[in-house]
C-alpha cells in the first residue's frame, strides 16, 4: 500500500491558507470555501491550533504556525446585513448569513457591519453554501459563534425555503427579493447547506442565539420551526432516480454521487431518513446497490485490457479501484467521499472493497502534498480535502475489514498513520467535535 504522506498534506494546506496560487483567482467569489477546504483538512489531519499557542503542530523539521485570530475576524467581516420585511402574515428576514469574499463591498470596518458606512452594492448579498462553510470554519477553529447573527440566518434560511421545499440558494437584491429564473440555484445542494446549517446553530451544542428556542405551551423549551421538514422530506423523495440514486433535481433527472450525498445527509440532519427508508419499500436497497456499483470494476475484470490511460493498477501485488460519480464515467477521488460518505450514513460500509478504494486514493497523492482528482493528475483543494474525508470514513463502519483484500505486513505505518485522523461527522461533512 502507498504511504500517506502526512507532513507534505499539512504543508500543503496550510500554505494554501496563506497564499493561493493564480489558477485561483477564478474561485474570488467562493473564495471562503477554499478557506473551509484548508482548515476542515487541516482539523481531520489534527493540525488545528487548540486554545493556547498558534502553532499547527510539529510537522517534520519544525513547526507550522497558522494565526487563527485573523481567520476568525476575516470570516466575521464577511457577515451580511439581514433586511427586513412585513407583510400581511409575518414579519421576514432576508439576507442574513455570509458572503464568499470581498469582491463587491467593502470588509467590515467595526461600525455595525458592511454597508454601515459605505453604500452596499445591490448583489453583495448572502449565499447559503457560504453561510455553511463560514460556520464550519469558525467550528473548526474554536470560535463559539456569539458573534454569529443567528436569528438573521435562521430567519433567511427560513425565507428562502418554497412551496415546494426546495432552498433558493441566495436573497439577489438589496430589497430582500430575488431576481434568480425560476428553477436557477434551486437543487440538493442548496437543501444540504441550507439544512446542515441550520442543524449547526440549533441541534449541535453550538451558540444559536434568541431565535433557536421558543417556549411552547406547556412551558418547556423547543427548537425553532426553521424549515418545513416535511416539504423539504417531499421535494427530496421527488429527486429520486429509477435506480434509487439522487439528482440534483426533480422528475426524471440522472442521478449523480454528490447529489445523492447532499439528499441522504439532509435526511440524517433532519432525522427522517429512516422513516423514508421504511416509507418507500426497496428504496434503500437499490440505492446501497448502485453505490456500491459505482466502485469501477475491480482490477480482475481489467487486467487484460492494458492501453494507454489504463487506471487501475498494481502496487507490490495490491490492486485499487476508485469510485465513479455516475454510470459510465471515469474513477474521481471526490467520489470516494460522496459515495463512501452515502453507504456509510446507510450503515453499509462494509459492502465496498475499502482496501482497494485506500490505495485508489492514496495512489492519487502529489509528491507537493494534496491529491489529485485522478492517479497523475494535480492536485487541488477540493479533491484533497474530500480525499482526506473518506480516508478518515474508511477507519469506520468496517469498510476496511475484509480478511479478502487484508493489507501486508508492511502496509502497518500506513495504516496506523491514517487511523490517526481524526473522526469525520458525515452527514456534516466536517471533523467530530
Amino acid at each position: 500500500m502507498r504511504k500517506f504522506e502526512r507532513r507534505r498534506h499539512v504543508r500543503y494546506f496550510a500554505a494554501y491558507l496563506r497564499n493561493l496560487p493564480r489558477q485561483y483567482s477564478s474561485a474570488d467569489t467562493t473564495r471562503l470555501s477554499l478557506v473551509h477546504f484548508c482548515l476542515q483538512a487541516l482539523d481531520i489531519l489534527g493540525c488545528l491550533p487548540g486554545d493556547g499557542p498558534e502553532t499547527c503542530g510539529e510537522v517534520g523539521s519544525g513547526d507550522v504556525y497558522i494565526d487563527r485570530g485573523p481567520i476568525v475576524e476575516w470570516i466575521y467581516s464577511l457577515q451580511t446585513l439581514p433586511v427586513r420585511s412585513v407583510d400581511e402574515a409575518s414579519e421576514r428576514i432576508r439576507g442574513g448569513g455570509f458572503k464568499g469574499g470581498t469582491y463587491l463591498g467593502p470588509i467590515d470596518d467595526g461600525d455595525g457591519g458592511n454597508g454601515a458606512s459605505h453604500p452596499r452594492h445591490p448583489y453583495d448579498h448572502s449565499h447559503l453554501a457560504m453561510t455553511y462553510v463560514a460556520i464550519c470554519s469558525l467550528r473548526a477553529l474554536g470560535d463559539d459563534l456569539s458573534r454569529v447573527d443567528a436569528e438573521a440566518v435562521l430567519g433567511t434560511i427560513r425565507s428562502l425555503q418554497r412551496e415546494d421545499g426546495s432552498f433558493d440558494a441566495v436573497s439577489a437584491t438589496a430589497d430582500g427579493g430575488s431576481d434568480l429564473e425560476e428553477g436557477e440555484a434551486r437543487d440538493l445542494r442548496f437543501m444540504y447547506t441550507a439544512i446542515a446549517t441550520w442543524y449547526l446553530l440549533t441541534r449541535a451544542g453550538c451558540s444559536g442565539g434568541p431565535a433557536t428556542k421558543e417556549i411552547d405551551a406547556e412551558g418547556d423549551d423547543r427548537t425553532i420551526r426553521t424549515i418545513n421538514i416535511e416539504a423539504a422530506t417531499e421535494y427530496i423523495i421527488s429527486c429520486m432516480a429509477y435506480d434509487g440514486s439522487l439528482a440534483l433535481t426533480p422528475h426524471g433527472r440522472e442521478g449523480h454521487g454528490g447529489s445523492t450525498l447532499c439528499g441522504v445527509a439532509s435526511l440524517r440532519l433532519m432525522g427522517v431518513l429512516d422513516e423514508v427508508a421504511h416509507r418507500l419499500d426497496g428504496w434503500k436497497c437499490d440505492l446501497v446497490y448502485w453505490c456500491v456499483s459505482r466502485q469501477y470494476p475491480l482490477p480482475s475484470d481489467r487486467r487484460d485490457r492494458g492501453g494507454e490511460g489504463k487506471s487501475a493498477f498494481e502496487y507490490d501485488g495490491y490492486a485499487g479501484a476508485g469510485m465513479q460519480g455516475r454510470p459510465n464515467k471515469l474513477e474521481d477521488t471526490c467520489y470516494s467521499y460522496w459515495i463512501g460518505g452515502t453507504l456509510h450514513l446507510l450503515g453499509e460500509s462494509r459492502l465496498l472493497n475499502g482496501q482497494a478504494l485506500r490505495e485508489y486514493v492514496l495512489s492519487c497523492q502529489s509528491p507537493y502534498g494534496g491529491f489529485g482528482k485522478t492517479v497523475g493528475a494535480m492536485p487541488d483543494l477540493l479533491h484533497s480535502y474530500y480525499s482526506l474525508a473518506w480516508l478518515s470514513l474508511s477507519n469506520e463502519g468496517g469498510c476496511c475489514d475484509d480478511e479478502l483484500h487484508a493489507p501486508g505486513e508492511d502496509d502497518a505505518e500506513t495504516i496506523e498513520s491514517i487511523g490517526r485522523l481524526r473522526e469525520l461527522d458525515c452527514a456534516l461533512g466536517i471533523a467530530k467535535r
